[in-house]
């Protein structure tokens, strides 16, 4: 499938309090499992239990993940990469962050996630062809896709969104992309197979009071 018709679709408090900031300002008590759903069908990275990872914010992506400590596995090593962030209820320090024995899950070929594993994909071409999409209509498409917590962008208060999102009650990114976006994903990810070299999440599983956040493998 190609994408170079897809730019015919598109017509269309910063949150940082000392050194966090977040999809979400406070806290929650969701358990992990809420953002992991379902957990029982991800593959957990052997070797990943004892990971560390510093996160900071990127004007690429959502976050500049650095992996550290990860043990011998045939899925990824130690390296700085993309983040996003899929539990937009809690907070993280972005600011240099250090979480430590982490755990790290596969969502390779995991149904769920096809979706988010499609946008993942495709992200690329989505941005080459509407310089206009900025990491932050990706992030809310993320977070729309995932639906762990629940977040619908046609209905949440504009208050209620993480700083990074909003500014005095305005919008920081383009809500028509993003809706757009979530369109383009809904008419193609049926047709989203496995093969040598997609792109998929790997989750990294941070203390419950914590957001969960992905990196991206092929």
């Amino acid at each position: 499938m190609t994408y170079k018709s897809i730019s015919a679709y598109f017509l269309i408090i910063p949150a940082l309090v000392l050194t966090f900031s977040s999809c979400k300002d406070n806290t929650t008590s969701a358990p992990i499992d809420d953002s992991l759903d379902p957990i029982h069908e991800l593959t957990f990275i052997p070797g990943s239990e004892n990971t560390t990872i510093t996160v900071n914010r990127s004007s690429e992506t959502y976050f500049s993940v650095e992996f550290k400590n990860i043990g011998s596995n045939n899925i990824m090593g130690d390296k700085t990469s993309e983040g996003w962030c899929i539990d937009w209820l809690k907070p993280i320090d972005s600011n240099g962050g250090v979480y430590n024995n982490i755990k790290l899950y596969s969502t390779f070929n995991v149904e769920q996630w096809n979706p988010l594993n499609y946008l993942l994909n495709i992200k690329e071409e989505l941005k080459a062809d509407d310089p206009g999409i900025t990491q932050l209509e990706i992030q809310v498409a993320v977070w729309s896709l995932r639906g762990f917590p629940e977040f619908d962008l046609n209905k949440i208060n504009i208050q209620d969104l993480p700083g990074r999102m909003q500014n005095d009650g305005q919008l920081t990114f383009d809500a028509d992309k993003v809706n757009q976006i979530l369109q383009i994903v809904e008419n193609g990810h049926k047709d989203f197979s496995f093969t040598p070299g997609t792109k998929f999440a790997v989750i990294a599983e941070l203390p419950a009071d914590v957001q969960t956040i992905i990196t991206v493998v092929q």
